[in-house]
């Protein structure tokens, strides 16, 4: 039987090997002998999770207001003459470190776009 843990790390592999090289994760499955039905019920069943987050050195006042609140304000939108940059350091409990430096507002939710099918 496949854990959780193992079909995470196996869509990781199958994300940064094949399909870059654009083989389908139905062939990735088979070429690597875990049943696809298995793999799509486990994506299924997680992909849409969302997990609280809070960040250091946030005031708490922030961090609680209401979530119906902080899907209603838009992002500002950094102008030319922003210098203001973004780190991200993310470790998960699989032992997957994902470090990014120097990303701007667009490029912050690039990533987070691609690491969207992780969680």
């Amino acid at each position: 039987m496949y854990s959780s843990e193992d079909l995470e790390r196996f869509y990781f592999q199958y994300q940064t090997e094949a399909m870059p090289k654009g083989i389908s994760i139905e062939q990735f499955c088979s070429r690597n002998k875990v049943p696809y039905n298995i793999f799509y019920k486990w994506y299924k069943d997680t992909r849409n999770k969302i997990v609280e987050v809070k960040v250091d050195g946030l005031s708490s006042s922030v961090q609680e207001q209401p979530k119906k609140e902080s899907r209603q304000q838009e992002p500002q939108k950094a102008g030319p003459t922003s210098l203001v940059r973004i780190l991200v350091e993310l470790r998960m409990t699989n032992g997957l470190h994902v470090s990014q430096k120097n990303l701007s507002y667009q490029e912050l939710k690039r990533l987070i776009e691609k690491l969207e099918g992780l969680c």
